[in-house]
Parts: C-alpha cells; sequence; structure tokens
C-alpha cells in the first residue's frame, strides 16, 4: 500500500467519524395533538445522554431519556428496554436516538521479564517502559474475555430503539466502531487494525409475555457486517464459530473480508431457543474445461475463485430450578475445498456439539460480555477495572461444568485420496465464590491438540494427526483470590496456576541408525516451541500478586508482580565448534511487575 493511499484512507476514516458522531445528536419531537395555525412551531428537544428535566419545571418539548444502566451480567438474549420507552401512536412515534463512546484508556508501566537480556527469549522483551504487551497476560487471566484489560480502544456507538407500528412489535439498531488507539500509534499504516466492526446489528422483537426486565418473544437480529459474537459454546477460551481470524478465532480458514448472518431466537419463562446461519466467502480451487484453440479437443484447467460457505448455528437453555441451568448447542461450518491434488475439490467442513450445566445461587449464570449487544449501556468485556458490589454476610456461588466435541473432516494423512473425521474436545470447570468482600475462583480447562489447532485446523493444516506421530493435550488449573477493604478502597489479590502444554512428538532414525524423538509445545496457533532431541514438556508455573485501588467510579489503578517458570523455552545456538546449529533451552525463570491506570467512561 502506497503512503499516497495510506494517507488517503486515514483522511476518509478521520470524515466518517466526524459525520457518525454529527449524525448522533438526534432531536426528538412527539406529534402534536391538534396543531394550530396561530400557535408557534414547537422546537424539538435535543436529545443527551446526560439531559434529565428538572424535577419542578416541567420542559415544553419532553426529550427522550436514556435506558438505565444495566450490569454487564444481566441477561442480553432477550430484548433489554430502555427505562422510559417512548410510546407510538396513530400520528407518529416519538424517536429515540442516542450515541455513545465506550472508551477505555490504560498507562502501563513496567517489564515483563528484567532477568533476561532483550533477544534472549522470544517473545522480546525489552526494558521497561510505557506500554502494554502481550506477556502481562498470564494463561489464566480473563479466561471469559478476549481482551486483556489493558486496551487503548474507544467504541462509537450509534444506537437506536423505536416502538414499531404493530403492537408489541420493538425495533433496535447499533451502528457499532472500535477504534483501537494502540495500533493507530504504532504507525503499522493499516487502517483495517484502527478501525472495525464491533458488533453493528439490527434487531426485531416481538413481545409475547414477561415485563420490561425480562421480556418474552421472538426476536430476529441481523448482522450485516460480521458475526464474530455470535458462537457456539460458554467459557470464551473454549468456544467454537467465531469469526476473528486477526486472533486466530476464525472458524473459516482462508476468509475473505468479514461473515455477516443472523440469529432468531425465543425467549420463553425460563427458557430460549436460537437458530441462525452465517454466510463466509472462501478462495477455492475449481476445476474447469478449457476447449483447444482449433475446436477440437479439450483440456482441464483449475482456477481459485471465491466462493460463499456456510455456518449454521442452533441451540437452547432452560433454568431447569432457580439453582440449576442447563444448555446445549450444536453447529456445522463449511471450510471451503481441499487444494491436494488426490482430494482436489472435496468439501472441508466441522460439526460439533458443545453443553453447559450451571449450578448457582445468588450468582447470574456465567456468560462471556464479548457476545453481548450493545445497548445504551455498554456491556464490558472488561473485568479487571470494573467496580464490583459487596455485601457484608451475603455468600453467592456458581458453579459450572461444559464440554465440546467436534468433527473435522479432513485428509487422512495415512491414506492418500481419502478424507476422515477427526475429533477435537475441549472440557471446562469453573467456580466462583463470592461472601462479604472476600471472592474466590477456580478453574481447570482441558483442551486436546486438535481442538487447539481448531481454526487452522489440525497439525498439518487439512490434514489428519499423523498415525505415527504421539501427542499429549493441554490440562491446566488455576486459582484466585482477593479481598475488598471498604474503608481504602483497595483490593490485593492472588492468582496462580500450573499448565500441561499441549504436544506434537515425531520419532526418526538418525545418520547413525539410532532412533530419535523430537517434541513441539504448542501454546496455541502459531506459538509452538520446539525442544531438543529427546527432551519432553514440562509443567508451565505462572503466578501473580496484586493490589488495585478504586480512584473512582471511572478511574481505577494496580500494580503487580508475576513470575512465570516455564521449562519449555529454547533458543539455536553453535556448538563449541562453531559450525553446528543446536536447540538449548534458557533460564525458565521470568519475573515482571506493572503499574497501570485505567479510565473507563
Amino acid at each position: 500500500m502506497t503512503p499516497t493511499k495510506v494517507r488517503t484512507e486515514l483522511r476518509a476514516a478521520r470524515w466518517l467519524l466526524t459525520v457518525l458522531a454529527l449524525a448522533g445528536r438526534a432531536q426528538a419531537q412527539p406529534a402534536p395533538a391538534e396543531p394550530k395555525p396561530e400557535a408557534e412551531p414547537v422546537k424539538p428537544a435535543e436529545v443527551k445522554l446526560d439531559e434529565t428535566p428538572e424535577p419542578d419545571k416541567k420542559p415544553e418539548a419532553p426529550a427522550v431519556k436514556p435506558a438505565e444502566a444495566k450490569p454487564a451480567e444481566a441477561k442480553a438474549t432477550p430484548a433489554e428496554k430502555p427505562a422510559d420507552k417512548p410510546k407510538s401512536d396513530e400520528k407518529g412515534g416519538k424517536h429515540a436516538y442516542s450515541n455513545f463512546i465506550d472508551t477505555r484508556l490504560t498507562w502501563t508501566f513496567g517489564d515483563d521479564d528484567f532477568l533476561h537480556k532483550t533477544g534472549e527469549a522470544f517473545p522480546l522483551s525489552q526494558n521497561a517502559s510505557v506500554g502494554d504487551r502481550p506477556q502481562y497476560r498470564l494463561f489464566f487471566d480473563n479466561l471469559n474475555s478476549r481482551f486483556s484489560g489493558r486496551e487503548n480502544v474507544s467504541h462509537l456507538v450509534l444506537y437506536s430503539h423505536l416502538p414499531g407500528f404493530i403492537e408489541n412489535v420493538d425495533t433496535e439498531a447499533a451502528l457499532v466502531m472500535r477504534v483501537n488507539m494502540t495500533e493507530l500509534a504504532s504507525q503499522s499504516n493499516n487502517v483495517n487494525r484502527v478501525l472495525e466492526d464491533a458488533g453493528t446489528y439490527l434487531r426485531v422483537f416481538y413481545a409475547t409475555g414477561g415485563d420490561e426486565k425480562n421480556p418474552e418473544g421472538l426476536g430476529l437480529t441481523l448482522y450485516p457486517i460480521d458475526t464474530d459474537r455470535f458462537r457456539l459454546g460458554y467459557l470464551y477460551d473454549i468456544t467454537w464459530g467465531g469469526t476473528n481470524g486477526r486472533v486466530n478465532q476464525s472458524i473459516f480458514p482462508r476468509l475473505q473480508g468479514s461473515a455477516p448472518g443472523a440469529k432468531l431466537q425465543f425467549d420463553g419463562k425460563g427458557f430460549y431457543v436460537f437458530g441462525g446461519f452465517k454466510t463466509a466467502s472462501i478462495i477455492e480451487v475449481q476445476q474447469r474445461i478449457v476447449e483447444g484453440s482449433s475446436g477440437e479437443g479439450s483440456t482441464t484447467d483449475t482456477v481459485r475463485v471465491a466462493e460463499t460457505n456456510y455456518g449454521f448455528l442452533g441451540g437452547l437453555g432452560a433454568d431447569v430450578t432457580d439453582f440449576i441451568h442447563l444448555d446445549a448447542g450444536a453447529g456445522y461450518f463449511q471450510q471451503g475445498r481441499f487444494e491436494d491434488p488426490d482430494v482436489l475439490g472435496k468439501r472441508v467442513f466441522t460439526y460439533g456439539f458443545s453443553g453447559r450445566a450451571v449450578l448457582h445461587q445468588d450468582m447470574p449464570v456465567p456468560r462471556s460480555a464479548d457476545f453481548l449487544l450493545y445497548r445504551n449501556d455498554p456491556n464490558a468485556p472488561l473485568e479487571q477495572f470494573k467496580q464490583e458490589k459487596y455485601e457484608a454476610g451475603k455468600m453467592s456461588w456458581a458453579l459450572s461444568a461444559e464440554a465440546t466435541q467436534l468433527h473435522q473432516n479432513l485428509k487422512d494423512f495415512d491414506a492418500p485420496g481419502r478424507t476422515d473425521i477427526q475429533l477435537a474436545r475441549a472440557a471446562a470447570v469453573q467456580a466462583n465464590i463470592k461472601f462479604g468482600y472476600l471472592r474466590t475462583s477456580l478453574a481447570a480447562i482441558y483442551r486436546d491438540l486438535p481442538f487447539v489447532l481448531r481454526n487452522q485446523p489440525s497439525f498439518i493444516p487439512f490434514q489428519t494427526l499423523p498415525n505415527a506421530a504421539k501427542t499429549e493435550n493441554e490440562t491446566f488449573f488455576a486459582a484466585s483470590v482477593d479481598y475488598f477493604i471498604e474503608s481504602l478502597r483497595l483490593t490485593p489479590g492472588f492468582g496462580a496456576g500450573l499448565q500441561n502444554p499441549a504436544t506434537f512428538k515425531s520419532e526418526s532414525v538418525d545418520l547413525f541408525g539410532q532412533n530419535t524423538s523430537r517434541t513441539i509445545v504448542v501454546r496455541e496457533q502459531g506459538n509452538l516451541a520446539f525442544l531438543p532431541a529427546g527432551e519432553q514438556r514440562v509443567p508451565i508455573m505462572q503466578a501473580r500478586g496484586s493490589l488495585k485501588w478504586d480512584i473512582s467510579p471511572m478511574m481505577s489503578a494496580v500494580g503487580w508482580v508475576q513470575y512465570r517458570r516455564d521449562n519449555n523455552m529454547t533458543r539455536l545456538e553453535l556448538d563449541p565448534s562453531g559450525t553446528v546449529l543446536l536447540r538449548r533451552f534458557i533460564s525458565p525463570d521470568f519475573v515482571g511487575y506493572g503499574l497501570a491506570m485505567q479510565a473507563r467512561f
């Protein structure tokens, strides 16, 4: 991309943000009951998010009041109606427009590893500096969100919620744009990483019962841009069916652009049922017949074209009792076609099932905020700086267990010309307990190697694991605890975890006829560590102590010290002769610290 083109795109993006911000300042005007010629026209009232009529003075043109803020844990699948929802009449309804920006600004200073010199370990660790680093995030952090809590992002959301002309019908829509300030400051010249869709949608809801807090009825949600918020599974780290390829979370490999779709859901009293679909454009190889120039004879040729692939999702859930909740879901996704000559043109696909059981008391059913729709109050994926509510002496808890099994149609590595179904499995157990000002969390997660690489898919892309290869699956256990000191607004906390990473091991015979093996540690897609010949994986231990200070409802400060012991880190070094490269372990201990200040508004 040329500098001129980049400047043009950035200029266009700035104009777009300006236009959208101006468009959000909408006006609301009630329909006059009996207009009189001699009366002066009533000026429409400007709608503002913070506008509230004076208590003892009735405004001439009532402004539309935005929805009351609701907790992030509130159930998001039914329609959430504003507190003062405008009513429609025969002469035209009142309008409710609003625009708001969910902004998170974080200043971070620290060093994730001050025991190793820069360049000694990968990812690289520079000296202490200002800015977020991927190494600050430990494997047990924010299991239910893609965000670390240290981003510098803002969300421009143009939102409208209006009653329909048909009785009991509500309509709402939101244009949601995420602006990543960190990417902007990196000067990477990639506009698509600075501006991205964050869940734009249109929604129509037909109410059949319930109340404004828990409506019952049928809702149709249309995603015109992307459907990454529409997934299967429950704990974010083991969900599937997403479409965000930038973080290796797209079920559609080789996806071109985004994946729009739709979701139809019925919410009843204590239960829900949904179904939906996604469409994705994927480059596929197709054969065609080419006639000879003389009109006699023909040959076959292959072309690469973008073709539509589909994904179908469905599920249900119910509150069996006040303490028991059950969920189940299933999906099928087309993933293009094979390009290898022996299986050319055959379909690649994945289908699978997920299920969850939750026991809970005085605590909502866990749900990732990354799946919720943006409404008049943004449902925040960030939990680290959220103002928690405590009640002395009150006990609340939630215990959840879930499992997922995928079936992926891949080329059979050991049988040329054939395809085979490869299974991919994952499971998780979580316990959250809150007693007064004390919070405790326990988690255990299992993922086999095919599930870790489910979006690639497999260790060798689009091929099953070789029968001769040996694999080890990923398991990890983590626990965390914190205590809120109300008088000081301080929250000291501690968390620790033990992880056995997934591995792929192959065996061969060297030049001297000796059997040798090589183990590759697979932390995630694209993050591999090659161990020296004959070595095995070693468990990884991570721990962090932190202290958070709530300065105001919008701002918090936190400091932490973290420790990682990972004896699976290696690098290439020359042998004493200086002619042969050997893979050797580096020092396994990594100690770091950080200070962060974050504002959320």
